[in-house]
């Protein structure tokens, strides 16, 4: 069962995957972890990925297509969760070739939260774990130990232009994946608990 979620940054999907740990055995297709990965084998995608990210350049469409095929055709996991990818339609073609998409979840917030969400923002540094100034007075990731800082690009001029390319680009996959006859559910992301349960409850019973 393949679970595309799509929702602003700090709408928590990171939270959420978090808790459907819990309760799912599932594989999540993170394509920015992918393409990481990908270079660490050494392989001739990953030095192909690896020449693109050090240009500077954008990772070119079939090569993100080809690490994403490689790795859904080694996975033999029940559920997958796909977050971050597909951001825009030419993405969502390219998923439509490899797999077939059965759920689709947005996570609803209000962007004056998201705002104060990301401006709040501790990233790892090292690992990349994410929380958030209300949580934490502490500047030492507790999963690796590296720093906990505000990522560069967590300003309000920056987040102002990724919510904008959202707005274009990714929202409009929702009405697209509706008239594909693929089940769409916006679910509230206020309450992570709330969020989770609600989510839970979306994904049994379109599994049963």
């Amino acid at each position: 069962m393949n679970i595309v979620l799509i929702g602003v940054q700090g709408c928590g999907k990171g939270t959420l995957v978090a808790g459907l740990e819990k309760h799912l055995d599932f594989s999540l297709i993170s394509m920015g972890q992918l393409l990481r990965d990908e270079v660490k084998t050494g392989s001739e995608l990953g030095k192909k990925i690896k020449e693109k990210q050090e240009a500077g350049m954008l990772v070119d469409i079939d090569i993100v297509t080809a690490v994403l095929k490689k790795n859904l055709e080694n996975d033999t996991k029940k559920f997958r969760i796909f977050d971050g990818f597909p951001r825009n339609a030419e993405q969502a073609d390219e998923l439509d070739k490899v797999t077939k998409v059965d759920l689709v979840i947005n996570l609803n917030l209000p962007i004056e939260i998201a705002v104060e969400r990301l401006l709040s923002r501790l990233t790892c540094e090292k690992c990349g774990f994410v929380t958030n100034k209300k949580y934490t007075n502490s500047t030492i990731c507790p999963q690796c130990g590296g720093k906990l800082a505000t990522r560069k690009d967590d300003n309000l001029e920056a987040i102002n232009k990724r919510f904008k390319v959202f707005n274009m680009e990714t929202f409009p996959l929702l009405e697209r994946y509706e008239k594909q006859g693929v089940r769409v559910v916006t679910i509230d992301s206020i309450d992570a608990e709330e969020t989770l349960n609600k989510v839970l409850k979306v994904i049994n019973e379109h599994n049963n």
